[in-house]
């Protein structure tokens, strides 16, 4: 018996790496789960690897800059599944690096517009289906709220996700009386695909071994690993099962203890 059996769960941005996770954990926990992401043949081809029959998943388009293109995906997985019990956020704008002096001011504008407000917009537009029966909403931020990194300023990309973790507890008090919870995670660096590929490369630039760059990435982690986009997975799965029913408007940082440095 899975901890989701029953539920109906989309999952923003389920391209490869945590999207993939996330949507690969709630099916493992017996959930329905519908895929959305900007790229729609990504998006089938992971729906087909993790469902085979598709009796439990379907993939659709997802741009969450779009209202039209997030009320599609709720309206055709309510129309698949008849419910809606789980939304979790994925999709995010992450490629923007730099600070004050050597950021571009656009990449402001990129980050609110994705980060923020299509977050905002694809959680309106699930509330309708969400509260019929009351729902989890999950929020995929990043340490980069708490924690400035001197190698790897993303300004304009933490203050997204401080504004976002803001929102979030705003939204916990709006939503919490139609019986929707909505939490955040944020996870330190994600060891996965693209940062795995990060890694290698950036080993060679540096003329270093990728062992000797693994172990300059957890030097500072307490636990000596970084966390998984399967370990964030599974913290999703928490955030959305009943395990976690009395708990809203909270902020989990999973980051094999990175934080604490």
């Amino acid at each position: 018996m899975g901890l989701l059996d029953g539920r109906v769960v989309v999952v923003s941005g389920a391209g490869p790496g945590l999207g993939r996770e996330a949507a690969a954990a709630a099916l493992r926990e017996g959930a329905c789960v519908a895929l959305g992401d900007l790229d729609p043949g990504r998006a089938e081809a992971i729906r087909a690897e993790l469902d085979p029959p598709g009796r439990r998943s379907l993939a659709a388009p997802l741009d969450i800059t779009s209202e039209d293109a997030c009320r599609a995906l709720v309206e055709s997985t309510g129309a698949r599944f008849g419910r809606l019990d789980g939304l979790v956020h994925v999709a995010a704008f992450d490629t923007a690096v730099g600070g004050l002096l050597d950021g571009a001011l656009e990449d402001w504008d990129r980050s609110a517009e994705v980060n923020v407000k299509g977050t905002l917009r694809m959680t309106r537009a699930a509330v309708p289906l969400l509260r019929a029966r009351g729902g989890s909403i999950v929020v995929i931020s990043s340490v980069a709220l708490f924690r400035p990194r001197q190698e790897v300023l993303r300004l304009a990309y933490g203050a997204s996700k401080g504004a976002l973790f803001t929102a979030a507890r705003y939204l916990a008090r709006e939503l919490g009386p139609l019986g929707i919870r909505i939490n955040t995670i944020a996870p330190g660096w994600k060891w996965g695909p693209v940062l795995e590929q990060w890694a290698r490369e950036e080993a060679v630039r540096r003329g270093i071994s990728f062992d000797e760059m693994y172990a300059w990435m957890t030097s500072d982690v307490a636990l000596r690993q970084l966390a998984t986009d399967a370990d964030i997975a599974n913290s999703v799965v928490f955030f959305l099962s009943e395990l976690s029913s009395r708990v809203t408007g909270q902020c989990l940082v999973v980051d094999g203890g990175g934080y604490l440095g």
